[in-house]
Order: structure tokens, then C-alpha cells, then sequence
């Protein structure tokens, strides 16, 4: 191996250590601060009911946080939302943001969030922010001659950021390859556990050092803890019990994808009605104004649905149940719709547990024993997240690892498989994609977008150098369709196909900005000539 190969193997394992070192620290961070500001929040509408006085000072509280929160959005229109698509858009190169600004005003604005109770997680921050450090590190001087390491890098940094905020590994390694980049490639692997290994390191680290703290610990915030420990996973010692569970996990992960559908569908809905407010207050008032009077009606209704699904899993009202889930369901699809900061792993988590636990008490009613009622949770949970998401090995990894259990794997894998299949025939669009496709369309509409097809030639300094073409990450939405080697041999390529120093390559490109893709593939190629065609 020669000394250049060796440091092009080399340095994105080290610079994804760098990412998640830096990454697991602030992620770390920002997940206690949310903890802490989400117990005060529902500790200050607990107090609120008890006065006039006590309604009115939330309200006034919610309405400036919700005028500072719009304004954030103004200065910083990318911190709108939960974050993910635009850390997908950045890891496939749609968007070019201000890295460390866009990570700063993502955090701040859903901690004002969580402030008031807005029904939004801290996951889908965590992502961005850990994939914005990860591009900000990819901004280096030794970093900036790859044009590929900079987005291994906010792929790394995404894993780790959701690695850490669910103490869970293999489903930020698996979010990476089904979700970020939808494609496995040994280096989407090695950027991924390159970065997450070293955040959840200094994660725990962090959460052990907190955990001391009488208060924090009653938040929450421990080494090692899972997401939902009440929900216990039982082994099937009886074999009648466990193919029973697998029969409902059939039935359940057919109903919990019908919800994770409508989720879907009701958020592009409100999403595109909510996108023709321009002003960013106005826009936002309506769920800062409906979550103030949930939850001062009822407070586990509001937040990222932790306290939801434990107050749901102790209460035994069907009824009360039914309305939590309902409020539960409205809730974020309302806030994602408005483009409040905040997450949505957290409370889908929270609709498919609650969906879960209404499914439970059918299955409990019929002769179930009321020990698997976390079985038929968890299952619900990965179901609802498969199907909305259209991410199944994730959704597994994600069932596994919330509950420290294996005991659940196979019904959960039914469930998974129902739900992703039933998302697909209904051709429902897969959440974060569709969000990221209209936020690429708002910014930058139709009528600057072209068909492209660029010709190339590749230079002995080019990163494309003795790779095969399905190991490169091209531009988002290009082709390699023809390949011509330096002998004058015509390749029509496929995904194995090695480039080499000399050969001259065409790309098509699809819908994309012809002068933003032009600089992107410069970085892979040396262009002697561009034809475009514009789209009719």
C-alpha cells in the first residue's frame, strides 16, 4: 500500500473520531439541558392550573418564547423543523449551510420549544447538530481537499448525534446507511461507527457524571439507561403464546403502518398549508397557542411523550387513553406542519407506545396475558416508525436497543416487515424524504432547475481514483451512463465498475441547479465541456 492510500484509508476513520468526540460532547450536552428545561415545563403548567394568575404568566411567557423562537427562524430560515432532512440534504449535497451558525440556532430554538411545551424531541437536533459539526470539521484545512470526506463526516456526526440522544448505536449506524444516504457502502459504515463509537463513549461518560445529581437523575439522566424501561420485553417460555404474539404482530403492524400513513399524510398536508405563511410568528402562534391550552388542560399531553407514555402505561382509563393518543397524534403533525424546532423521533415513538397500549388492552380483553403488554408496545412502536419513516432495519435496531431486550425480535420483525410492506403498496412517501424534497423545492424553485449532462475527464488526483462507482458519492440525483477509458474502449458502467486516472466520464444530472452542481462535480472531475438542457 502505497503512503498516499494509506492516509486516503486512514483519514476518515481519525477525522470521524474528531467528529465524534466533538459531537458526543455538545450532543451530550444539549440532551441534559433538554431534560431539564422539559421536567420545568411540566412542572410550571402543573403549578399554572392551580391560578388565573398562574395561566396568565404562561401565556405571556409562551407568546414572547414563541415571538424570540419566530425570529430565530427569520435570522436562520434552515432551524426550522426537526433538522434531519436538512442533515440528509447536506450528507447527499443538496444544501450548503453556515455549519456551526445553523447547529446554534437549531438548539436554541428547540430549547425554546421545550420551554413551552411544544410536542417535539430532542433526537432530530441532536442529528443535525451532530452532522453540522461534523460538516463544520470537514471545513478544515487537511479536511477540504476530499470533496467526498466532508459528507462521510455529517454522516458520521448524525449517527452519533442519534446515537447518543437514545443511548442506542446500531440504530444510528443502521439510520445512517437506510435513511441519510438510503445505499450501503463500506465508507457510509466506517464514517458512521467511526464517529458514533467515540460520541457514546463520551455520551456515557457525560450521563454518568450528571447521574450524581439527585435532580438530574429524576429527569432522567443516567449511563446506560434505556429510552423506556417501564415497557419490559417477556421471553415466551409457551409456544402457543409466542406464535399468537407473532399473529398479532401481523394485525398490529398492518393497523400501526394505517396510522404512521395518515401521520404522513397529514404533515405534507399541514405542511404545505402552514408554508404559505411568510411571517414566521404568525406561522408558529397556533401550536404555541394550542399546546399552552393541552397543557394546562392536560400536561402529559405536551412534550416529547415520555411522560405521556409513562403516565399512559399506569393509567388504566381506556377512555383517557384513547383522548392522549388522539392529542398525542394532532399535536406534532400540527407543530412539524408549522415548522416548530424540535424532533420527531421522540413523539412517533410516543403515538405508536400510545397506539400500542389501546392494541394491548384488545389483546389483554381477548386472553392475552397482561405480562406482554410491553410485547405488543414495542412492536407497535417499530410498526408506526417503519412505516412512516420507510426505515425497517432501523425500526428493529431502534425496538431492540429502547428496551435493552432481544426477547421481542422476531414478532417485532413481523410487525416491521407488515408495516413496511403496506407504506409501500400505498405508495406513501417516506417522511424525512418528502420533507427534505420540499425544502430543496422552496429553495430553489422549478423554474431554476435543468436537466444536465456533463463529459469529464478524471485526473490521477481526483478521489475517484481506483474506486468502484457505487463506493462514490456522487451529487444528488446524477448517473454515470458512459464510461471511456484513456485506449478509446466505451464502458457503459455499472456499480462495480472501477474509474481510473484518464478515463472520461459522462454524467447526467436530473433536476438540480445547473451552477451548484457544476462546482459539485468539479470537485470529482475536470469538465471540458457542459451541455444543459433546460426542462420544459
Amino acid at each position: 500500500m502505497t503512503k498516499r492510500s494509506f492516509i486516503h484509508a486512514v483519514k476518515p476513520f481519525l477525522f470521524g473520531c474528531i467528529t465524534g468526540i466533538i459531537g458526543g460532547i455538545v450532543t451530550s450536552l444539549f440532551s441534559v439541558c433538554a431534560k431539564i428545561v422539559s421536567a420545568y415545563s411540566l412542572g410550571l403548567y402543573d403549578a399554572a392550573r392551580r391560578g388565573a394568575l398562574g395561566i396568565m404568566c404562561v401565556a405571556m411567557l409562551v407568546l414572547v418564547t414563541c415571538l424570540v423562537a419566530a425570529q430565530i427562524q427569520t435570522f436562520f430560515p434552515r432551524s426550522k423543523g426537526s433538522g434531519v432532512p436538512l442533515t440528509e440534504g447536506c450528507a447527499r449535497g443538496i444544501f450548503r449551510v453556515k455549519w456551526l451558525r445553523t447547529a446554534a440556532a437549531l438548539i436554541g430554538g428547540s430549547t425554546l420549544s421545550f420551554l413551552c411545551g411544544v410536542p417535539l424531541g430532542s433526537e432530530g437536533p441532536s442529528i443535525a447538530g451532530g452532522g453540522l459539526i461534523g460538516g463544520s470539521v470537514g471545513e478544515t484545512k487537511p479536511a477540504r481537499r476530499d470533496p467526498e470526506l466532508q459528507r462521510y463526516l455529517i454522516t458520521g456526526g448524525a449517527s452519533a448525534g442519534l446515537a447518543v440522544a437514545f443511548n442506542a448505536p446500531l440504530t444510528g449506524v443502521a439510520f445512517a446507511l437506510e435513511e441519510t444516504h438510503r445505499r450501503f457502502s463500506p465508507g457510509i459504515l466506517l464514517a458512521a461507527f467511526s464517529a458514533v463509537v467515540p460520541a457514546v463513549l463520551v455520551s456515557q461518560l457525560i450521563f454518568w457524571g450528571f447521574g450524581h445529581i439527585p435532580y438530574l437523575a429524576a429527569a432522567g439522566v443516567s449511563a446506560g439507561a434505556a429510552i423506556l424501561p417501564s415497557f419490559i420485553q417477556n421471553g415466551f417460555d409457551d409456544a402457543g403464546i409466542f406464535f399468537a404474539v407473532c399473529g398479532i404482530a401481523a394485525v398490529c403492524g398492518a393497523l400501526a403502518a394505517a396510522v404512521g400513513i395518515a401521520f404522513n399524510r397529514l404533515s405534507f398536508l399541514f405542511g404545505k398549508l402552514f408554508s404559505r405563511v411568510r411571517n414566521s410568528a404568525l406561522r408558529l402562534l397556533p401550536i404555541f397557542t394550542l399546546t399552552v391550552i393541552c397543557g394546562l388542560i392536560l400536561p402529559t399531553s405536551i412534550g416529547s411523550g415520555e411522560a405521556a407514555l409513562h403516565s399512559a402505561s399506569t393509567s388504566t382509563a381506556t377512555w383517557l387513553l384513547f383522548i392522549l393518543f388522539a392529542v398525542r397524534f394532532v399535536l406534532p403533525v400540527l407543530a412539524s406542519g408549522a415548522g416548530a424546532t424540535g424532533g420527531l423521533f421522540l413523539p412517533m415513538i410516543a403515538i405508536g407506545g400510545l397506539f400500542g397500549l389501546l392494541a394491548s388492552k384488545l389483546c389483554v380483553y381477548i386472553g392475552l396475558p397482561e405480562a406482554y403488554v410491553g410485547n405488543i408496545v414495542m412492536l407497535c412502536v417499530a410498526a408506526f416508525f417503519a412505516a412512516s419513516v420507510r426505515a425497517p432495519i432501523s425500526a428493529i435496531f431502534m425496538a431492540v436497543e429502547l428496551t435493552a431486550s432481544f426477547s421481542n425480535l422476531l414478532p417485532c420483525a413481523i410487525a416491521v416487515a407488515v408495516a413496511t410492506a403496506i407504506g409501500g403498496l400505498t405508495r406513501t412517501a417516506p417522511l424525512y424524504e418528502r420533507m427534505m424534497e420540499d425544502m430543496a423545492q422552496s429553495a430553489s424553485p422549478d423554474s431554476r432547475a435543468a436537466d444536465l449532462v456533463l463529459v469529464g475527464t478524471v485526473s490521477a488526483a481526483s478521489a475517484l481514483c481506483g474506486k468502484r462507482i457505487r463506493d462514490i458519492l456522487w451529487p444528488y440525483n446524477s448517473l454515470v451512463t458512459e464510461l471511456v477509458r484513456e485506449d478509446g474502449t466505451v464502458i457503459v458502467p455499472d456499480g462495480e465498475t472501477v474509474v481510473l486516472n484518464g478515463d472520461k466520464l459522462t454524467v447526467r444530472a436530473d433536476d438540480v441547479i445547473a451552477d451548484e452542481f457544476i462546482s459539485r462535480i468539479q470537485d470529482y472531475l475536470i469538465i471540458p465541456q457542459s451541455t444543459e438542457k433546460m426542462r420544459n
